[in-house]
């Protein structure tokens, strides 16, 4: 599709310059010099960094703070604002997690450059507006006619961004010496890249990480595994930022262990991701820079490390949001800073150049996708799975559901769907609301159920397919991602659709009927109080929004119970656990600002259900899993503020409670070993405890779980009323070690679920789970989370009662989404317990076969935590209950606690775990046996992975297994797997399978 480049420029350190491309006009642009010159007015780049491309020391050391950065980026940005030539302005991204509003420090906040000619910058927003011309050529508000007739006349755009990881800063420098090239540069091939393209540049998109030099970000999550999910603030400034100003490239440059890494990618892709994009990558991009870095004698890789299947990173999301060719580029740290510096300027100025080459023909291949994508939605249709990689010719399945469009019924999980709207239109998303009930044909709700005629009711938010970001939509809200080729080194599923608990809603496979009444919106606008005055207002907690609501209340002194069972009222339907607000004591809280903000619909009713539980106000206790608060963001201590990297499951969990679902401060506080063994859970008053466990080796999990005296102090919690919230695996050795529960787990060493979505069964009697009376589903971010052994339910006959599965794997499981291997067989996961209410003494353990936390992307099993911090332990109250009936339910608990001389013994009790997801695993056929055992020998594998290399042969085929490598450092894993898949592909070998 896209012509191959004839004369590409490359520009080296040395300025040594080549032919030029083809220009945007016939002539140069006026004032050029036929020879490399350049601008005595703008700053050189090397007085601000410090070193020239070249010296420093090997690794980080060598590296200039965000501070620095920015610096040298004010004053470009002031050297360029009267020049006739070029022009930069600075555009601001979002502030990150430490930026103090007293004190906007810019080194702690996102910014990015534009540069451009003046006549390009001033018309960026303003005048001929091309920002947003191009963002409606993606949407759809501008025509295919209209932008193919502005493909000479407008600029192309491309990003550069740097330093996600902040760890890997090298290519910061770069972006910075690339915008010092393009504005001090004053010959006319470079006039004719400033005339043909903005370029845009954010040499820091993770600042707190690169000044700590952490791979994280302050609240100790990776970037790169939330640019579609945007939890953390600098990534919904990305996504914002692309979406405004879409480019036809994007790079996120990275760093690893040594030489250089750049596509063409390995498989999988996503199949929505369009041919332009992926034509671009594969046969211009990708070409281009094997020749420059072969010209150079540079090491490089390509294929053999990243894919483009998850729209969680830096490349696979401008893949399918902007349709543009996003590229991860990794440099190796093991050189000097400077070569460093300089192998990453590089690639992002042949980048640049290749498509300031190929402006007109790129841009009009980029304005054919839309169309197309819009022509493939109004067909119900998905694009099929390709291959890029040579390592493999068959694709093992291809989508195969029609998708006509998504819809949200009112009422249904409003707060979280209003949450996942608001993402979509973001980024530019058509959304409408049927203004009638209408009878549709192909109705599929999300799950098994498969596809039905249904009325549609008024009020149902419908997302069309037939629109430009349709690649988009279907990559996001899809069931199943349909995965090409069981090759992979992350996760496999993340449906925000099932993650964000969107039962009950679903898409249809048969077009809308015509002719349907429809209103197009900007916002959800749920959080509404209607039918106001009664004595009693209610609203569902089917949602996180709507449970954190009802906390929001009892945080406030308002009187707030729920429904013991599911009713209807005031003409309405209302799920289990349905949130009941006593008007008379709501005082000064302003109800309806509260709705508003968690997008909720409250309903005022005549009066209580036939019987309620009334809540008491949480205090939640929030395990370090230490014996100090770790530094964070909330609570700095004497630290940075950063979470550091040993601290990530509390900092996650502590991050969703407290920045996600924004509980007020007031009811969660940092729980530390030594306050446990203090007693400080029962003398204080916490009403909740929550263990954020963690799965993996023995090591891994023993060294998280609580023990010894602090699991003294849990029991004793639990048993005076407490409910402990233990998940994964650490979490159930510590509720063992406790002696709160008898419960053990299996080991199934041929499990294997990396990331993967199975359905659930839920007993909504149970508090644990109320709400989830349309369903839902459990992740599994790992294979190694728990596998509760249904035989060790029952108790121990006396102080440990029998354990309650309050959500299950179905018995027979017919459905899985995405990638999984012998989940779904017996022994493995059916019909076992993945949620666990477990009742001990006056109080409750419960216990989560999954991480809620995980990425902070599951707003459904964050619920689950949410109803065990609010589980009633009082007895039910009636309709007519009074003043002292309602206060006895919530202070006293129905059970007694177990006697002090009665209770189970402490102790160390280990529990059976599944760590096949932490193996690499590469499986060829039999007759490619040698092959493979060859590349394994040639890859000079470190005695450390060599004593854990074994063999699993079977009669068609051989299979690698290197145990317990697939650690947090994923640089050196990937440096010696590459050795190997390399050998195999020269080798012509093909895997079937592999786990990298």
């Amino acid at each position: 599709m896209i012509r191959r480049c004839g004369a590409a420029l490359l520009l080296v350190a040395a300025a040594l310059v080549a032919a030029p491309g083809a220009a945007k006009a016939d002539v140069d642009p006026a004032g050029c010099t036929d020879t490399l010159q350049y601008d005595p007015s703008i700053p050189k780049y090397s007085d601000y960094m410090g070193l020239p491309l070249g010296g420093g020391a090997t690794g980080t050391a060598s590296r200039r703070p965000t501070a620095d950065l920015y610096k040298y980026l004010d004053a470009l940005t002031q050297a360029t604002a009267t020049n006739p030539r070029v022009r930069i302005v600075q555009k601001f991204m979002s502030e990150t997690a430490l930026q103090d509003p007293a004190n906007r420090q810019k080194d702690k906040q996102v910014w990015y450059a534009v540069i451009g000619t003046p006549e390009n910058i001033a018309n960026l927003d303003a005048g001929r507006a091309d920002g947003p011309f191009w963002a409606g050529v993606r949407e759809g508000t501008v025509s295919e006619a209209e932008g193919l007739a502005a493909v000479r006349e407008r600029p192309v755009f491309g990003w550069v961004t740097a330093t996600p990881h902040g760890n890997e800063p090298a290519a910061g420098e770069a972006s910075l010496r690339l915008l010092y090239e393009m504005a001090a540069r004053m010959d006319c091939a470079n006039a004719r890249r400033l005339a043909n393209m903005d370029t845009f540049v954010a040499p820091v998109t993770n600042p707190n990480g690169r000044d700590n030099n952490q791979r994280t970000t302050a609240w100790g999550f990776d970037p790169n595994r939330d640019r579609g999910t945007r939890n953390n603030v600098e990534n919904y400034g990305f996504t914002d930022a692309i979406s405004k100003y879409p480019g036809v490239f994007v790079i996120d440059a990275h760093q690893q262990s040594s030489g250089y890494f750049f596509p063409p990618n390995e498989d999988p892709v996503h199949h929505e991701i369009s041919n332009f994009a992926l034509d671009f990558i594969q046969n211009d991009i990708g070409p281009m820079l094997q020749r420059m870095f072969n010209d150079q004698s540079s090491n490089y890789q390509n294929y053999n490390r990243y894919d483009l299947f998850t729209p969680e990173y830096g490349d696979t999301v401008p893949a399918l949001l902007d349709g543009a060719a996003g590229m991860t580029y990794e440099k190796g740290s093991s050189e000097n800073y400077g070569k460093q510096v300089y192998d990453h300027y590089l690639a992002m100025d042949a980048t640049v150049n290749v498509t300031s080459d190929q402006k007109v023909q790129l841009l009009t291949d980029w304005v054919k996708q839309w169309p197309e994508a819009v022509q493939q939605g109004a067909q119900c249709q998905l694009q099929p799975n390709k291959l890029v990689s040579p390592l493999h010719n068959v694709v093992t399945q291809q989508p195969d559901v029609n998708v006509c469009g998504y819809f949200f019924k009112p009422d249904l999980h409003s707060g979280d769907a209003a949450k996942l709207i608001k993402d979509l239109q973001t980024v530019g998303v058509d959304v409408y609301r049927l203004n009638t009930d209408v009878n549709a044909g192909g109705v599929h709700t999300f799950g098994p159920k498969g596809s039905h005629p249904e009325t549609m009711p008024a009020g149902t938010i419908w997302v069309p397919m037939n629109q430009g970001n349709k690649h988009w939509i279907q990559a996001i809200l899809g069931e199943n991602p349909f995965i090409p080729f069981p090759y992979y080194y992350d996760v496999v599923t993340w449906s925000y659709s099932l993650m964000r608990g969107q039962s009950g809603n679903g898409f249809l496979t048969s077009p809308m009927p015509e002719g349907v009444s429809m209103t197009p919106i900007t916002d959800p606008d749920y959080g509404k109080v209607a039918n106001t005055g009664k004595p009693v207002y209610a609203f569902n907690t089917d949602s996180a929004a709507g449970i954190s609501l009802a906390i929001d209340l009892l945080a406030k002194g308002v009187s707030v119970s729920r429904s013991a069972a599911a009713f209807d009222a005031a003409g309405r339907h209302f799920d289990s656990g349905t949130a009941l607000a006593d008007a008379g004591t709501l005082g000064g809280a302003d109800l309806a600002a509260l709705a508003k903000a968690r997008e909720t619909p409250v309903y005022g009713i005549d009066g209580y259900p036939a019987q309620r539980y009334p809540l008491a106000t949480p205090k939640i206790g929030l395990y370090t899993a230490g014996a100090t608060v770790p530094t964070n963001p909330i609570d700095r201590g004497t630290g940075s503020g950063e979470c550091p990297s040993a601290s990530t499951t509390f900092c996650e969990a502590y991050f969703v409670l407290t920045q996600k679902q924004k509980l007020p401060p007031s009811v969660i506080k940092p729980v530390t070993s030594a306050d446990l063994t203090a007693g400080r859970l029962v003398n204080e008053g916490f009403t909740a405890f929550i263990h954020s466990g963690v799965t993996g080796s023995a090591n891994t999990v023993n060294a998280n779980a609580i023990s010894g005296p602090a699991a003294t102090a849990v029991q004793d919690f639990v048993n005076r009323g407490g409910r402990f919230i233990a998940t994964t695996s650490s979490g159930l050795l510590s509720a063992r070690n406790a002696g709160v529960t008898a419960v053990s787990s299996d080991s199934v060493p041929t499990l294997n679920t990396p990331g993967s979505t199975f359905d659930g069964q839920f007993d909504t009697s149970n508090p644990l789970v109320w709400g989830f009376d349309s369903g839902g589903w459990f992740y599994r971010s790992v294979s190694a989370d728990p596998l509760y052994n249904n035989n060790s339910l029952a108790g121990n006959g006396t102080t440990i009662p029998p354990a309650v599965p309050a959500g299950k794997y179905p018995a027979q499981m017919t459905t899985s989404y995405g990638y999984e291997v012998n989940a779904t067989a017996p022994g493995s996961l059916p019909g076992r317990p993945a949620l666990i209410d477990q009742p001990f003494g006056a109080g409750h353990t419960f216990l989560f076969g999954f991480n809620p936390f995980f990425r902070a992307w599951s707003d459904q099993e964050e619920r689950f935590v949410l109803n065990g911090v609010l589980y009633p332990t009082g007895a039910p109250v009636g309709a007519a209950a009074g003043p002292a009936a309602v206060a006895e339910s919530r202070t006293e608990p129905v059970a007694a606690p177990e006697a002090r001389a009665a209770l189970p013994q402490v102790k160390l009790r280990p529990i059976k775990t599944t760590t096949i997801d932490r193996d690499v695993r590469i499986k060829v056929r039999r007759s490619d046996a040698a092959k493979l055992r060859a590349a394994v020998k040639k890859a000079h594998l470190p005695k450390k992975w060599a004593k854990k290399v074994k063999w699993v042969g079977a009669r068609s085929s051989l299979t690698l297994v290197i145990k317990g490598v697939r650690t947090s450092d994923e640089h050196t894993r990937q440096m010696y797997v590459s050795r190997i898949i390399g050998r195999l592909d020269a080798g012509g070998v093909r895997a079937l399978q592999a786990q990298l």
